[in-house]
């Protein structure tokens, strides 16, 4: 049975979804523990950016954090050794800085 089609499709085939619920089991987001049932595929480098729909590419997210990366410029990678890190986005306050006067 094929798994990987990599940038073949964009969606997530049934058989590759199955093997990301085994392999992550719940939301990868640290700290988070929604069962995988309440998860969607999220690739890790965005098929926009030339990221492909492969098993090492994708990672299972709740509502909740999905919503954060896409729309709330945090991000999530894999780090050495497979565990999952987050990035806050960048935050500024007052007027953009200028150089030196």
């Amino acid at each position: 049975m094929v798994i990987d089609v990599g940038r073949a499709k964009r969606v997530i085939s049934g058989p590759a979804r199955k093997a990301l619920n085994a392999r992550d089991q719940h939301c990868v987001w640290p700290g988070c523990d929604r069962p995988a049932s309440w998860t969607s595929g999220h690739h890790l480098v965005h098929w926009i950016h030339g990221g492909g729909t492969d098993l090492p590419n994708l990672a299972l997210l709740c509502y909740r954090h999905h919503w954060m990366v896409h729309e709330g410029n945090w991000q999530i990678l894999r780090g050495d050794g497979g565990r999952m890190m987050t990035i806050p986005p960048m935050v500024t306050f007052g007027p953009s800085p200028r150089g030196p006067d």
